[in-house]
């Protein structure tokens, strides 16, 4: 396990952008513990239906908001009441702004400083998505934008799938300068590749013969990728008419935990059974091939600085494009004007898209 700062990419230990902490179908009228960038927090969902992140301990006395099920405020009806939560010590009420709005022993003025963190939370495609920004800033850029999800004519995941918990998510990042493991690891045959970086999105061009049934190579696969912050990539498979999302949370400094789901436009005549059946297969299809990856990634040394050959991609220039996100906000167009058109790899074809696959 190596941290941030061992791997130089900037002032801060966890980047700033939007991150999945949950599937919407596990946040009720209960507290959902999770712990990432290094801490504890608390998720609810309101009387309202909004769902509700607070840091998890009571400034009082550090008490865990979701801890203590057998408390006599945990199991009243007033444990979460309208939109707010209770510590089960004591019954004080924080609201979905962090701030202690009740102390049920007490008819003076609350002390300001009775109040938790607020996390900021979007509930979108199914998941929670949260973000982080360690200057404490609203988000500059939005959640990857996948606008099929729920609509007619598609048939969508109903939440992500948790892959796995491995080390730093730039070790999974990499994968989207590292061309050359696609043939080696994932027994593809490239035949086109390249990236480009536009602000907090990164975009990744591939066309790739994939493997048959019988070892030898198919059709060709095109596929449109990328990642937009730190925290979510995406993939648009086209001949396949599928898209896939795929999450990367740091859970402390120097691990972090994989989420992955697809989704995919129903074929003409396909009844709704079958096409998610079909959906499965092609969301477990891109999960076998994270966990090729996974199987690396759990067990290889941090490359902290990778002895980089010319035909390997663009690693340097992708590390600096996600370091933008560990530094502060002034830093980033400093960051982005070293980034400059389109790279590929040394002996790479440049990326043409298919005619069959055109949009």
């Amino acid at each position: 396990m190596a941290t941030s700062a061992e791997y130089r990419l900037g002032e801060y230990p966890f980047g700033r952008g939007w991150y999945a902490v949950a599937n919407a179908a596990e946040v009720g009228r209960e507290p959902f513990n999770v712990h990432y960038f290094g801490q504890d927090m608390v998720l609810y969902r309101g009387e309202s239906g909004r769902v509700v992140m607070l840091d998890a301990y009571c400034p009082h006395m550090g008490t865990h908001f979701g801890k203590a099920p057998h408390s006599s405020t945990s199991v009243s009806e007033t444990f979460l009441e309208g939109d707010s939560i209770r510590c089960p010590f004591h019954a004080w009420r924080f609201g979905p702004d962090g701030a202690c709005n009740h102390i049920p022993y007490h008819d003076g003025p609350i002390p300001p400083a009775a109040r938790v963190r607020s996390w900021r939370v979007e509930e979108r495609y199914g998941i929670v998505f949260c973000w982080h920004d360690p200057e404490g800033l609203e988000p500059d850029f939005d959640i990857a934008d996948f606008p099929e999800w729920g609509q007619l004519g598609w048939v969508s995941w109903a939440g992500l799938e948790h892959l796995c918990d491995l080390q730093h998510p730039i070790e999974i990042f990499d994968n989207m300068s590292d061309v050359r493991h696609l043939d080696h690891l994932h027994g593809t045959r490239v035949k086109g590749y390249e990236n480009e970086y536009d602000g907090p999105v990164m975009h990744q061009r591939e066309a790739a013969a994939i493997v048959e049934d019988n070892g030898q190579f198919g059709d060709t696969l095109t596929t449109l990728s990328g990642y937009v912050g730190p925290g979510i990539a995406f993939g648009h498979f086209l001949e396949l008419n599928a898209k896939e999302i795929i999450c990367a949370t740091p859970i402390d400094d120097g691990t972090s935990r994989l989420w992955q789901a697809a989704l995919m436009k129903v074929p003409a005549g396909m009844a709704p059974e079958q096409a998610e059946q079909v959906r499965r297969g092609f969301s477990d299809s891109f999960a076998s091939g994270l966990k090729r990856d996974g199987e690396v990634w759990a067990t290889k040394k941090p490359a902290l600085v990778p002895m980089q050959m010319p035909g390997d991609g663009p690693f340097r220039q992708s590390r600096t494009w996600y370091s933008q996100f560990f530094n502060p906000r002034t830093k980033t167009a400093e960051i982005l004007c070293r980034l400059r058109g389109i790279y590929t790899a040394k002996g790479m074809p440049p990326f043409t898209p298919m005619p069959e696959a055109a949009e």
